[in-house]
């Protein structure tokens, strides 16, 4: 059963890997752990190594890169557009004042 209100950890979860957050929401921690460990054992990994919080850190990094990157494309778009509205108006011979 899931409870109706998010205590502040939970929204800070979220904010953090919203994926994250919506499996421990649904599944409980406990059986995210007992899945982990027996999907590692399957691979014969032992649980201890740095690697899935590794990529977990690259998974975070990239999709910061690509939001940061997208606000680029956004405000260049809107850049451009303001440009060659100007520029309509200029050659148009409509006064700007």
């Amino acid at each position: 059963m899931l409870k109706e209100t998010l205590s502040p950890s939970e929204i800070n979860r979220y904010l953090f890997c919203n994926y994250q957050w919506y499996y421990e929401r649904k599944y409980g921690a406990a059986e995210l752990r007992r899945r982990k460990k027996e999907h590692l054992e399957e691979l014969g990994v032992t649980p201890n190594e740095d690697g899935p919080i590794q990529r977990g850190l690259v998974f975070h990094a990239r999709f910061g890169r690509r939001r940061r990157l997208k606000l680029i494309y956004i405000w260049l778009r809107a850049v451009i557009l303001v440009v060659l509205f100007l520029y309509f108006l200029w050659t148009s011979g409509i006064a700007v004042i």
